[in-house]
């Protein structure tokens, strides 16, 4: 849990999740902007000096003297509440060469601030540097230059107005932040440009302009630009073009670069309107992060997966609605800081379910076969760790006269013997899906349906009865080779309820049966002997195998301490070579 709280705080501190936030907040700014503009009361007016103006006015645009000076002359006629320049204007006076060629412009330019205020653009350079604008043009509009410089986020995308992040004290001195000192209005500070407020930007061409100043068609200026904020600035394809988050112009739908003059207007549009966006606190970030990690809390399942899945689409859309007040709610560290915990948990359990199947492993290796162990293993069988009652046939096998053959004969040889017995034992009881309980001198004790559960434990447990007769035959075989005499062996096969679970110290458990039944199995193999079969049952494992033949009565016995009737068994295929 620690890890995940200190890698929340490390993803908020260390601002790992911002290109995340930055990938939601433009899908955020979209969604907004289609379906929840809001309206800007008096919006800003683009002017655009398009393609078509290029074509019409054949100078340069240095020496575009004369139609910026009509421009401003059509401006002061219309009566907006400020102008702004965002253009290239010249470096330097063309006096020298052009005798009085500036002297409309600075007129109209002078005329125009006595009524109307105006801001001109200081733009950068090929290295980055601030252009020099001609004093003359300068001194005729008092303390009216302001930079255009945008300062783009990691990704290159322009979301922010903060000219701090890449000029060195540049609060005060902006564009947009002229202009609105200009309009009486008090400093924003700084923030997201909010992209959702107003539609996509139309323009009204510069040609169209000079046209209707030409006409003298004070009318129509008057209706177009009366008490607005208008900029003018190059719109063409030609123009210093800025990425932002959203499409903003109407005659590039799709486009996410734009003119940076449509840049400028929605910084405008955000100071004017609702204000820029401001980010929550650091703290408050961290917080929420902090809240994330809790996803480490619980075991997995199919609530914390809802959770999960839920989580995000409501934390989106809580974010998204703060965004539309004019709050931002960054939420890359916030998420990021869930899906490690998440993930973080997920990794830990499927650890301790490696442990445990590791452990489930080790614990039945050697009890039953490994179709069954893999059953377990998986979670397809119950492997009753605490134990449990089942119904199960017992099955307890021994060498006939053992402990005379050991005390006669050569200690390697009876080693040899058991290990010889004992694995061909084994196999034909994990063949028939039982379970191994123990190995005790050369008994064998074993059980059938559990932990897997048999639809006839009593079949299954004749059936590894006849098998592991029949695989005498091949342990006698091997015996013999190694000059040692041939055994017999006595089967006893009881059915009863048990206890199974896993029995012992905390280094060592068996998987074994506890119960009264258990002590009969042990009794009912001494009167194997006597029956002359080499199988020993009870009634109901009699039962089972009565159709096969071979069954014979042995009577009714008195079997550690209880009553019970009992049958032998000779299997028919013993009498195959």
């Amino acid at each position: 849990m620690s890890i995940c709280l200190a890698v929340a705080l490390g993803l908020v501190l260390f601002k790992s999740g911002d290109s995340l936030s930055r990938k939601i907040l433009d899908r955020q700014f979209n969604l907004l902007q289609q379906q929840a503009a809001h309206p800007i009361k008096n919006d800003v007016i683009i002017v655009g000096i398009n393609e078509d103006s290029f074509k019409k006015f054949q100078e340069p645009f240095e020496l575009w003297h004369p139609h910026l000076a009509r421009f401003l002359q059509a401006m002061k006629a219309a009566g907006p509440s400020i102008v702004g320049l965002d253009i290239a204007l010249p470096e330097r006076s063309y006096q020298f060469m052009l005798p009085h060629y500036e002297e409309g412009l600075v007129k109209a330019l002078q005329a125009l601030s006595t009524q109307t205020p105006v801001v001109l653009a200081r733009k950068l350079d090929a290295e980055g540097a601030l252009r020099p604008v001609d004093g003359v043009l300068v001194s005729s509009v008092a303390d009216s230059l302001a930079s255009v410089t945008l300062c783009p986020e990691a990704d290159g995308v322009v979301r922010r107005f903060d000219l701090n992040r890449c000029t060195v004290n540049a609060q005060g001195t902006s564009f947009a932040e002229v202009i609105t000192a200009r309009l009486g209005m008090q400093h924003l500070g700084i923030g997201l440009v909010d992209f959702s407020a107003g539609q996509k930007f139309d323009y009204i061409p510069f040609s169209h302009v000079l046209e209707w100043q030409d006409q003298s068609d004070v009318q129509r200026l008057k209706s177009a630009f009366s008490g607005r904020i208008v900029l003018l600035g190059v719109v063409s394809a030609r123009a210093e073009k800025v990425r932002v988050p959203v499409p903003m112009a109407l005659w590039s739908p799709m486009d996410k670069r734009v003119p940076e003059v449509l840049v400028q207007a929605q910084i405008l549009r955000s100071m004017v309107g609702n204000g820029l966006i401001t980010e929550i606190p650091l703290w408050g970030n961290a917080c929420l992060a902090l809240v994330a990690a809790l996803l480490w809390v619980g075991r997995s399942g199919w609530i914390k997966l809802l959770v999960f899945a839920v989580s995000p689409i409501a934390l989106w859309l809580l974010a998204t609605w703060m965004l539309g007040k004019g709050i931002y709610l960054p939420l890359g560290s916030i998420l990021l800081s869930g899906l490690f915990a998440f993930i973080a948990r997920l990794g830990y359990e499927s650890i301790l379910q490696l442990r445990d199947r590791k452990g489930l492993r080790q614990l039945f290796d050697s009890y039953v076969n490994h179709e069954v162990l893999n059953e377990i293993v998986s979670g397809k069988i119950d492997s009753s760790l605490d134990g449990e009652r089942v119904r199960v046939c017992l099955l307890h096998a021994r060498i006939k006269d053992f402990s005379r053959r050991v005390q006669e004969g050569e200690p390697q040889a009876s080693v040899i013997l058991l290990n010889e017995y004992f694995s061909e034992m084994a196999l034909a009881v994990h063949q028939h899906k039982g379970t191994l309980d123990k190995f005790a001198g050369s008994d064998l004790l074993a059980f059938f349906g559990a932990p897997q559960t048999l639809e006839s434990p009593e079949r299954s447990a004749l059936e590894a009865a006849q098998e592991m007769l029949l695989r005498q035959r091949e342990v006698n075989s091997r015996l013999q080779e190694n000059g040692i005499p041939a055994i017999e062996i006595e089967i006893a096969l009881h059915v009863g309820q048990v206890v199974i679970g896993h029995v012992g110290s905390a280094s060592r458990k068996d998987y074994t049966a506890l119960g009264t039944e258990v002590d009969v199995v042990k009794a009912l193999v001494d009167l194997a002997q006597g029956a002359g079969c080499p199988v020993v049952c009870s009634a109901e494992v009699a039962e089972a195998v009565r159709i096969a033949g071979g069954i014979s009565e042995v009577g009714e016995r008195v079997v550690a301490g209880a009553s019970l009737y009992v049958y032998g068994w000779t299997p028919s295929l013993l009498g195959r070579k």
